[in-house]
């Protein structure tokens, strides 16, 4: 009698830790975690390169580089902090377009009436 109410209440625990893994909307929490993960990085990113292109700058003034690292630096820092912000401007663009991650917008289709 008491190993089973102790089976019965094992199980009960079990069944409680893992129930959050099968939710419905789990896999949804899951995909809009990322994305935001994803942000925080990119925007961590693109921090560091706006970082890296003013102490860039500021050795050339300085005179501490010289002019062809300095274009060959500030070109490849460039063009990385550009990819990065496309990629944020995406994932804005995708927020607006749907709401909050992964909600459909109220707005109506482009040509419809509302």
């Amino acid at each position: 009698m008491t190993a089973a109410l102790v089976l019965l209440l094992a199980f009960a625990l079990v069944l409680f830790v893992l129930a959050p893994l099968f939710r419905a909307d789990a896999a949804e929490a899951e995909r809009v975690g990322a994305v935001k993960s994803e942000e925080r990085d990119l925007a961590s990113r693109r921090e560091m390169l706006v970082a890296a292109l003013r102490d860039l700058e500021e050795d050339r003034a300085a005179r501490r580089v010289d002019e062809l690292d300095y274009r060959e630096l500030h070109a490849r820092l460039s063009a990385e902090a550009i990819d990065v912000l496309r990629q944020l401007d995406a994932i804005d663009e995708a927020r607006r377009g749907a709401g909050p991650v992964g909600v459909p917008s109220r707005r109506p289709a482009p040509g419809s009436t509302p």
